[in-house]
């Protein structure tokens, strides 16, 4: 009789996908134990390989690349990895076994092997690969085009942005980067726009001093970069107002050094709309007011925010200093159907809205950028590594992709 493993991590809601690179969003996979191609073993944790469960029929690879197999890890408890994969090969081998199904269930806390450890989201990682991966480094490769004229070499397209891989056809309108940042005595006096849109979205007329911060460390600006450090009466002017209608991904970098996430752990509303008052506003990201939820206001909307919020504070006050998070990483998205996600550092999806299209408190209209930082009185303060926008939404598994890569560059060291 045919068995099968099932893998649970999350309930099945709007950023579910059927396959995911790293794990998120791929929060149910049923497969069948004749496919399983070997098992290993890390401290706490084991790692289950599957032969022949791609979503793909056939691959067309570039030279270095590589398809990694179907893999699912599951934690366990510490010195008992051995066991739990000797109990799943007694499973399959059994013809005696009360049930025909291995599960582990991180929704429910439960597991078919008893030494299993699946009490959180993170205990069941499921990947079903999008992306072929290179093999001298086993990073995911975004390759975009063959060199015609030098058959048998590969190389990189335009996807790359200041160290970014955006992948083929999501490159971003507006990429505010570090490379972009121009100063005049210490202070910022522009901000090259390094997106397809080009120097219709550079950033220029600024409002305050921004002081152009080279402080790359955890005491410093909270970031590996450069930046531009806004007080809270700052902000600088997008030279075009930007507009953008139905679904988006939105991402941005923002520092705080330690003392000041424990003086006055707050960052506010990055992005401004409109330089006057009253309905016609854009207010997106955190609650200036509360760490533990995200606020977004868009065109049209005269009083309400769309909220989001987050099990765990998103300033990280609550932490030891040594372990505090000073580099913060916010992917946004707006689906086609107007719901709203919001991924941070470790990829995941931390923060959700769903769609709403009457009333107040709407999450379809437009989405319109002119200022970052402070202009119509909803105070934001930070460090700013990067900001951009994507004219399209990424999904699920590409969005928790971007925030995880630009967590390795932006965060520092020391």
């Amino acid at each position: 009789m045919k068995k099968f493993f099932l893998f649970r991590r999350k309930d099945i809601n709007v950023t579910s996908s059927a396959f995911s690179d790293n794990g998120e969003g791929l929060d149910v996979l049923a497969i069948s134990t004749d496919l399983l191609s070997f098992m290993t073993a890390s401290l706490g944790k084991v790692h289950i390989v599957f032969n022949d469960a791609t979503i793909y029929e056939q691959n067309n690879l570039l030279d270095g690349e590589g398809f990694r197999k179907t893999s699912v890890s599951v934690a366990c408890e510490e010195g008992q990895e051995a066991s739990v994969i000797e109990s799943i090969m007694k499973f399959i081998a059994s013809e005696k076994t009360s049930t025909n199904i291995m599960r582990f269930d991180a929704v429910e806390g439960k597991a078919t092997v008893g030494h299993a450890k699946v009490q959180d989201f993170k205990d069941v990682v499921a990947e079903v690969k999008q992306s072929p991966v290179l093999r001298s480094t086993q990073e995911i490769s975004k390759k975009t085009a063959r060199d015609v004229a030098n058959p048998g070499k590969d190389f990189k397209g335009s996807s790359i942005i200041a160290g970014i891989d955006f992948g083929e056809g999501n490159k971003p309108v507006i990429d505010l980067n570090e490379e972009g940042l121009s100063e005049n005595s210490g202070a910022v006096d522009g901000w090259v726009n390094s997106g397809s849109g080009g120097s219709t979205y550079n950033a220029g007329t600024i409002t305050g001093t921004i002081p152009f911060d080279t402080t790359t460390t955890r005491l410093g600006s909270g970031l590996s970069t450069a930046s531009a450090d806004f007080g809270s009466n700052d902000n600088i002017a997008i030279s075009t107002a930007y507009t953008q209608q139905g679904d988006f991904t939105m991402y941005a970098v923002v520092g705080f050094s330690t003392t000041d996430i424990l003086d006055n752990p707050k960052m506010g509303h990055l992005v401004q709309g409109s330089a006057s008052s009253g309905s016609g506003l854009t207010f997106m990201f955190n609650d200036p007011f509360d760490s533990n939820k995200f606020k977004f206001q868009f065109n049209g909307e005269k009083s309400a925010f769309v909220e989001a919020p987050t099990v765990n504070r998103i300033i990280q006050s609550d932490q030891p200093v040594a372990s505090m998070r000073t580099a913060y990483v916010f992917v946004i998205r707006r689906d086609s159907s107007f719901n709203i996600s919001v991924c941070d550092n470790e990829g995941s999806v931390i923060a959700f809205a769903p769609a709403k299209t009457d009333g107040h408190a709407r999450t379809d209209l437009d989405v319109v950028i002119g200022f970052l930082g402070n202009k119509q009185g909803i105070k934001f303060q930070g460090n700013v590594g990067r900001f951009g926008v994507i004219d399209k939404d990424i999904g699920t598994s590409s969005a928790s992709q971007l925030a995880l890569d630009l967590a390795k560059k932006y965060t520092p060291i020391t």
